[in-house]
């Protein structure tokens, strides 16, 4: 894979109802040794229920019930299609370190890895998934939502096979993960209002910044608070966008917003970004991928050596600007004896994110093995590898060298 900083990659896994015993499974992002014995003990989920309008967009926020030092995992769940149309975007914060992941998405499974510098949680939700609600359902609705039976966590350097003994209502589960009780969310279409998305909604801004709520069910009584963050100058635009204007710099990521109407309907919100893809990679896994990035930005970025890879894999990065302006930035490809084989220059719009192989960053131009990426950039963005391999339909996130 891409070396960078020495963390534990762990991948998500789409195949469901694995057997305990030890054995190598097959995952999205990597196969490897589950032994008898594993620890199933020490982990608790809590998951909020969520209320929001047909046509809305609901957040489900995964939380531990206490701090735990998770450094990495591969968690995974599958949505109800007949309530929702599909995967906005994921969400994960570390507030005092970094973090790289990918979600990938077949139908409607969703298949996380990631790993991070940051290995306790706390006042932040582990996960935030966005769904969309379909526009046609009546008011009263509902549906579950939980975490898969089969997702893995690294819990303190140990592996955590999640267990569940549940029954299955109709693509949730619930039941008991790792040994204490899971109960998963209850969606329901209803209420009047919801957030869906918040930009800009990641990274530090300073003072002046005017901030855009997107949504559904604002009006002029709706009221808007924003923990932690000194705002001015609310106004509702429409009933889609509520605006403020920070009073000071203040950092968006993991951001906790909340509207409230006056028929008492709330929703609340982590604020991070959606970037807007500014290419498709032609490889089909990729494509579907979506990287989750921390918030965390650097002017440069390095990766490697890039091991020898096989005819089904590549490796790719991904890169994000959530500056307010555009950034130049410049990916230099170098040979295992520093000789510079190839150098790239794309302009990336504000807002927009991209994920590519590398030879198609490098016109064409494979790494050969043991060769390194340099990217630079004239704004500091957000960036990390990404190992891929079609023919086991696996995806890891590396994160840079550089990263604390």
């Amino acid at each position: 894979m891409l070396q960078g900083k020495p963390v534990i990659a762990m991948m998500g896994l789409l195949a469901l109802g694995v057997s305990a015993a030890a054995d190598t499974r097959a995952t999205i992002g990597l196969s490897f040794r589950i032994p008898d014995g594993t620890a199933t003990t020490g982990l608790s989920f809590r998951i909020p229920d969520e209320t929001a309008p047909a046509g809305g967009m609901v957040q489900m926020k995964v939380r531990t019930t206490e701090v735990t030092p998770i450094s990495g995992g591969r968690p995974q769940f599958s949505f109800d299609p007949a309530l929702f149309d599909g995967v906005a975007g994921v969400g994960m914060f570390a507030p005092t370190g970094e973090l790289a992941g990918a979600a990938v998405v077949d139908g409607n499974q969703v298949a996380i890895a990631y790993v991070t510098t940051t290995p306790f949680t706390g006042d932040y939700p582990l996960l935030a998934v966005a769904l969309r609600i379909r526009q046609d359902l009546a008011a009263g609705s509902r549906t579950l939502f939980t975490l898969d039976p089969s997702s893995l966590w690294n819990l303190n350097g140990t592996m955590l096979r999640t267990t569940v003994s549940s029954t299955m209502v109709g693509t949730a589960v619930s039941g008991t993960v790792a040994g204490t009780r899971v109960s998963p969310a209850t969606v329901t279409v209803g209420g009047s209002v919801a957030i869906t998305n918040v930009i800009p909604g990641e990274g530090w801004f300073p003072a002046g910044t005017v901030v855009s709520v997107r949504g559904v069910g604002f009006n002029s009584n709706s009221r808007l608070r924003v923990n932690n963050t000194a705002i001015t100058a609310v106004r509702v635009v429409s009933s889609t966008e509520i605006q403020f204007t920070l009073t000071q710099a203040a950092n968006m990521t993991a951001a906790r917003l909340r509207v409230v109407n006056p028929n008492t309907s709330t929703n609340t919100y982590y604020s991070y970004m959606r970037g807007i893809p500014a290419a498709t990679s032609g490889r089909t896994l990729l494509s579907t991928t979506q990287p989750i990035f921390s918030g965390t930005t650097r002017s440069l970025a390095t990766f490697g050596p890039i091991p020898a890879l096989n005819g089904t894999q590549y490796a790719a990065l991904a890169l994000q600007n959530p500056n307010l302006a555009s950034a130049n930035v410049t990916i230099e490809l170098y040979a295992a004896d520093g000789t510079l084989l190839h150098s790239s220059s794309r302009s990336l719009e504000n807002g927009y994110r991209l994920s590519l192989e590398l030879s198609e960053l490098f016109d064409g131009v494979a790494p050969p093995p043991g060769a390194s990426v340099r990217v630079t950039s004239s704004l500091p963005i957000e960036v990390f590898g990404l190992l891929c391999d079609e023919g086991t339909w696996t995806v890891t996130p590396r994160l840079p060298t550089e990263a604390k």
